[in-house]
């Protein structure tokens, strides 16, 4: 492979990696958003015309939810990734791919649990 083509697949594996990061980010205030909405739909004194609830879960919530939770949806996205392919190695090329859909559907449906179970939490801290 000659210098050139190297260089340009080193740049389409940047610019792929940097989609990935900007989809976790809008995938994790998404899942934020969501959650909120459900707390918010069933407690009674959390709609207050008054109160900083609401600002803080739809407004500060997503913000910082996308830069903690997808963050580390990256990282886990990266680590699952690495580990399937050291895993199966080039014994098994074509179960790379359904392998790491599959953990990372997995990953995801168990980050959406998280986000809940931490809005829920800052509910009864607020």
């Amino acid at each position: 492979m000659s210098k050139a083509q190297e260089r340009r697949k080193a740049a389409e594996q940047q610019i792929q990696e940097h989609k990935a990061k900007k989809n976790k980010y809008i995938i994790a205030a998404v899942f934020w958003f969501l959650s909120s909405l459900y707390i918010y739909s069933n407690d009674s004194g959390f709609s207050d015309v008054y109160s900083l609830k609401p600002f803080i879960y739809f407004i500060v919530g997503p913000v910082v939810a996308s830069i903690v939770f997808g963050n580390i949806m990256f990282f886990l996205q990266k680590i699952i990734e690495k580990g399937v392919i050291a895993f199966l190695g080039n014994n098994a090329q074509n179960l790379v791919l359904p392998v790491i859909s599959f953990i990372f559907f997995c990953a995801l449906v168990g980050m959406f649990l998280v986000i809940f179970k931490f809005a829920e939490l800052l509910q009864t801290v607020i």
